[in-house]
């Protein structure tokens, strides 16, 4: 028992009491916290599977950027890499990948502002050779749909990530007119054929019992009306089923007929656009 005489010194030492308690439980703390396993580049994609977005013909980051965005507004989503590709297919990348980013996001920006089915295999061969990438997500935009497609079907090999799931967004795939005059006035088949097979169509046609059965696929496309969203026919869009039908895992199509259908428009702060992105990127179904 304590006298009352040395009380005096019951205030002070109940403090240094407290003190030591709190300290040790903050060390103990902190140790808990710095002492998590960091993910060093060579295994960070073993964590989370990332979604690579490319732009359109012409287009550059600015034709991502708007999507990344809006996907990171939803818990989980982030930009962590970036890929620079330019004119002779050498890709330089920047960013940081924090292990912790559960949808993690990467950028691919061709310099020439034309999306190569070619250039993307460095990419993807880098990613799972330093980043440890077993399985990849996939957003193109008009020319960039068609360079994912193109690459699923030509390109592949055992050094690159597996495609998990494929978004096309007005992608031209059986032609469009300016360059093909009878891309617009083609037909779809009960068999999801075109009734006209352009020579960027054709080879796709004739690779397409190689697309990867390990892919989920969400063909977007817009309508103003009139059949065509001003540059892509919804015919030519409409052309990916015949290719990917009876290999993905799933097909799923989805029209874009509002203010926003518009080619250009439909990767620009496009809300219906956006909340597909995210109900298929997070669980590969669309509502």
């Amino acid at each position: 028992m304590i006298r009352l005489k040395n009380r005096k010194w019951l205030g002070p030492l109940l403090i240094v009491i407290v003190l030591v308690v709190l300290g040790g439980g903050g060390l103990f703390f902190w140790q808990r916290q710095h002492n998590q396993p960091v993910a060093s580049p060579v295994d960070v994609g073993h964590y989370h599977t990332p979604t690579l977005f490319v732009h359109g013909f012409g287009g550059g980051y600015g034709s991502e950027k708007d999507m990344i965005n809006d996907l990171s507004t939803h818990p989980g989503f982030k930009q962590v890499l970036r890929f620079d590709i330019d004119a002779s297919g050498k890709a330089r990348v920047s960013g940081h990948w924090d292990a912790a980013v559960k949808y993690p996001l990467i950028a691919v920006v061709f310099q020439t502002g034309r999306p190569d089915a070619n250039a993307l295999v460095p990419v993807l061969t880098q990613l799972k050779k330093s980043y440890g990438i077993k399985s990849f997500n996939a957003v193109g935009h008009s020319a960039g749909s068609s360079a994912w497609v193109s690459w699923a079907v030509t390109n592949r090999t055992a050094a690159q990530p597996a495609l998990h799931r494929l978004v096309t967004i007005a992608g031209p795939f059986n032609g469009f007119p300016g360059m093909d005059s009878q891309s617009a006035t083609a037909t779809i088949g009960k068999d999801g054929k075109p009734s006209y097979i352009s020579p960027r169509y054709a080879p796709l046609v004739a690779n397409r019992s190689h697309f990867p059965t390990t892919a989920a696929v969400l063909n977007l496309y817009g309508d103003l009306g009139h059949g065509t969203d001003s540059r892509v026919p919804v015919v030519s869009a409409r052309a990916l089923g015949y290719i990917v039908r009876g290999r993905a895992i799933s097909y799923t199509e989805r029209v874009i007929k509002n203010s926003k259908a518009q080619h250009s428009q439909l990767h620009e702060h496009n809300p219906l656009v956006n909340k597909y992105l995210y109900e298929f990127l997070t669980t590969g179904k669309v509502q």
